[in-house]
């Protein structure tokens, strides 16, 4: 922006990291400090709003612990509260030693190196070199705790997206099951709280289904409490109500838009014509089946029994009728807690709110308007088996025809590339291309079954998005999956496991059977205490990454297409590297160079003349200007962010309602999913594992989670749960000063929820001292007695309970909720690689707790 003042005085657009969201802001900055950030009205996340995490991270860039210079373990022993004796190093010997290393296991076999980042701006660099140096190992070892198994690979199959949110310009009637949009938590968290903030203004009512009151919950309409882990009971039965008891679904759109008409053999599978494989569909208006394809089928029947060839077929719509008839409301009420007049309710509400058959225009289009929808979040994906109790959840939308229409459930589309594709069968198939430089895998078709040569196993979850977390079953024992060679080498960046997944001593006891790690640091947390080597990484606000920097299509809707870019607001210290930066130096180093270019252009997208050249070593801004000019046009450049952080391009209705344009169909109906567990199954024979593939069906059931019943005894009667704060991001906040004095003014951020009679029972007075155990772990600290969570459960926020050294603000303040979940196979969803982190505890009063 325009400068004014001293010689150096400028406002810097450029996006923010702290949290995923990555929000346009502007940061002021006065002789090479910042003194102030806001939020850049430029930027449809943000729309010149900006949340706590992004005002106080200043603070971050001048922690007085922050590392700024590379660091050498002189301590062989690892644990947890080792001491690493760290001594001070040149850049010079640390690359040499981990040039070393990575030598090493380059030319014994690449796959030995593993690569755990969760940086969003940085990681389309880091899995082009990861590829280079010939290692499949590089994910985010973050399982249920941020993203969900449960929830983005559904979504992807839905709508062709990673993420959805419900169109609250046009919604009436809104359910938030298991998640807090809407109160600075979630994805598009600032402009999307204002949206919701002026429905509700509009009328539109919100209900939100959750075990625990929280930031959410409390400003809702309704809270309904559950019991944790049954939400797909409650999806099923409300489904069940919708379908059987009140018929309210829309036809037309499950005729014309997905599988429900396909006929469906006895044996589960499609009906298919033998001369074209194609899969029929019973035309009522011609007496018999044809493919369901056939330009002129003008009846396609959802109801009913057809004979075909001797073979007695019926359509997917009238499997799931039947399907759905095994959860009444009342026996959804005994598994859920909620009451079966209030199961009842919820779906009439939800049906009559549809408008089905009602239509809207829009810019002069007539599309179908269906004001009703339904988002899920963490609270559904945290559970074992939370893959079909997502896929219960989505198919309310479904069968009332509110997916990408006005007022329903909407795709965040991330550009005008990522249209939704006619896959085999018709069946909708999502972009690959997330974001430009990002490629993942999506559900259906379902990706290769086969003997595990990656470190995460992706190759038993052929419907997963990410495994990343698997790694750590993988360092503990690869001769259970029979990996062809043994984890070695690590390099670590922006994620803390220690903190964010399973038990630490589990976890600890992973981390020490890698040879090396070095690890990319601002501060010194638990899993960079486990480092052989640190080095100090920028902050976001002194390094320019790839392009577009964010999500570019997190507003749905009629919003802007918006493509964002994290560029250098300030220097960074003497001695202080980007580590995409480094990565870089390491290819050349290491003589891979080349091929990192070359597998650049690919995946960046970069056109001639901005290719880049093999032996030449770019830095991250350098390959950015090449990215604008090649996806935007030559006209663009770095020059284009000097005012606001992302370049912004209207969206056609076409675009931003896209259901109603697509011939492709989706999935009401699983079917491919039996082959995909068949194979599932023969592999894990093959490799002598317990492997459950009975969730490989067609058609989602509930099941429950040991906490349900089986981990229920020996005095374990309470289900712990987490759940996140408005001001608070997984562990990137809890260091921040300004954050952490706010978090010790509130409430409860610090404190243990449980209801009253649960305290009542145990003795428990609100501000006391208690002690939380679960099978493998304990925590302890004060209480908050609240009406507001289910008498079942008790609640712990956030991710707090630190104990590294490197954390002098956060060490000892909070509660470690993970500390109570066990790392175990037998809690990993076999489907989509969901985590159960649903746990049975027993909560006693300070010094009662048994040992």
């Amino acid at each position: 922006m325009q400068r004014a003042g001293t010689a150096d005085d400028a406002w810097v657009p450029t996006t923010c990291n702290g949290c995923y969201n990555q929000c346009g802001i502007l940061v002021h900055r006065v002789d090479n400090a910042v003194t102030e950030v806001r939020g850049d009205p430029g930027h449809t996340n943000s729309n010149g709003k900006v949340c706590a995490k992004g005002v106080v991270r200043v603070l971050d860039l001048y922690h007085p612990r922050r590392v700024l210079t590379p660091l050498r373990r002189t301590n062989p022993e690892k644990g947890i509260g080792v001491d690493p004796r760290w001594e001070e190093i040149s850049w010079e010997e640390a690359l040499a030693v981990v040039v070393q290393k990575l030598e090493k296991v380059r030319r014994e076999d690449p796959r030995k190196l593993v690569i755990a980042n969760w940086d969003h701006g940085q990681r389309k660099i880091a899995a082009v070199w990861a590829a280079a140096f010939g290692t499949p190992n590089t994910a985010g070892w973050t399982p249920s705790t941020i993203c969900g198994n449960g929830e983005h690979p559904l979504l992807f199959a839905i709508t062709g997206t990673i993420n959805v949110e419900i169109d609250f310009v046009h919604c009436r009637y809104a359910l938030h099951w298991g998640v807090q949009k809407g109160a600075m938590v979630d994805s598009d968290a600032n402009s999307v709280s204002g949206r919701i903030a002026a429905a509700r203004r509009r009328g539109m009512k919100l209900v939100v289904i959750d075990p625990v009151c929280g930031p959410a919950a409390s400003k809702a309409d309704e809270w309904v409490p559950i019991r944790p882990g049954t939400d797909g009971a409650l999806a099923l039965g409300m489904l069940n109500v919708l379908l059987n008891e009140l018929a309210i679904y829309d036809a037309a759109f499950l005729q014309t838009h997905t599988n429900a008409p396909y006929l469906v053999r006895p044996d589960g599978h499609y009906l298919r014509e033998p001369e074209t494989g194609k899969v029929l569909a019973w035309d009522a208006s011609q007496g018999r089946a044809r493919p369901h394809d056939a330009p002129d089928l003008q009846e396609p029947a959802l109801k009913g029994q057809y004979t075909v060839d001797g073979v007695v077929a019926e359509p997917a719509f009238q499997r799931l009728r039947e399907h759905v008839r095994k959860y009444p409301p009342a026996e959804v009420a005994r598994i859920t807690t909620v009451p079966e007049e209030t199961v009842r309710r919820l779906a009439r509400e939800l049906g009559e709110n549809a408008c089905v058959g009602s239509t809207i225009t829009i810019q002069g289009k007539t599309l179908p308007f269906r004001p009703v929808g339904v988002d899920f979040k963490k609270g559904v994906s945290g559970h074992l088996h939370a893959f079909p109790a997502g896929l219960a959840v989505v198919l309310l939308p479904v069968v009332l025809g509110a997916v990408d229409v006005p007022g329903g459930m909407l795709g965040h589309r991330e550009g005008p590339w990522s249209a939704v594709e006619e896959g085999p069968d018709g069946i909708a198939v999502g972009s690959a291309r997330y974001s430009l430089g990002d490629h993942f895998v999506m559900p259906y078709p379902a990706d290769h079954v086969g003997r595990p040569e990656s470190a995460d196993v992706r190759e038993l979850f052929p419907v997963r998005l990410h495994t990343g977390f698997m790694t750590l079953f993988s360092l503990l024992d690869p001769a259970r999956f029979h990996l062809p060679y043994r984890p070695e080498v690590l390099i670590h960046c922006r994620t803390n496991p220690m903190m964010s997944l399973f038990e630490p001593r589990a976890m600890a006891e992973a981390l020490k059977r890698l040879d090396f790690i070095v690890s990319f640091a601002n501060i010194i947390n638990e899993t960079v205490e486990f480092a052989d080597i640190v080095l100090p990484d920028a902050h976001d606000f002194e390094r320019t990454d790839l392009f577009p920097g964010t999500f570019p299509g997190y507003v749905p809707g009629l919003a802007d297409w918006c493509w964002a870019l994290r560029q250098q607001v300030v220097a960074p210290p003497a001695g202080v590297r980007a580590w995409s930066e480094v990565l870089i130096d390491l290819a050349e180093r290491l003589g891979f160079l080349k091929e990192l270019n070359e597998l650049g252009n690919a995946v960046w997208e970069l056109r001639y003349p901005w290719r880049l050249e093999p032996d030449v070593m770019y830095s991250a801004a350098e390959i950015a200007e090449r990215q604008i000019k090649s996806v935007v046009g030559p006209e663009h450049g770095l020059h284009s962010f000097r005012e606001h952080s992302a370049l912004r391009f209207p969206r056609t209705v076409e675009e931003a309602y896209s259901r109603p344009f697509l011939k492709s169909r989706i999935q009401i109906y699983w079917e491919y999913l039996l082959k995909a567990g068949q194979e599932v199954a023969a592999v894990a024979r093959q490799l002598g594992l317990e492997w459950d593939t009975s969730t490989y069906a067609t058609l989602p059931d509930w099941r429950p989670c040991p906490s349900f019943e089986e981990e229920r005894r020996d005095g374990y009667d309470l289900i712990a749960v987490n759940f996140k704060l408005p001001f608070h991001f997984s562990t990137i906040t809890a260091e921040n000063p300004l954050i952490s004095e706010l978090s010790e003014l509130h409430p409860y951020a610090y404190k243990i929820l449980i209801g009253r009679r649960a305290a009542q029972a145990r003795g428990i007075q609100d501000g006391e001292l208690v002690t939380v155990e679960s099978r493998v772990g304990q925590v302890r600290g004060r209480v908050k007695v609240t009406e507001g969570i289910h008498p079942e459960v008790i609640a712990i926020p956030g991710t707090f309970g630190h104990w590294a050294q490197g954390m002098p603000i956060a060490r000892g303040k909070g509660v470690h909720f993970n500390a109570l979940v066990p790392m175990d196979l037998r809690r990993v969803g076999p489907l989509s690689a969901t985590y159960d982190f649903c746990v049975s505890v027993r909560v006693t009063r300070g010094s009662e707790a048994r040992r």
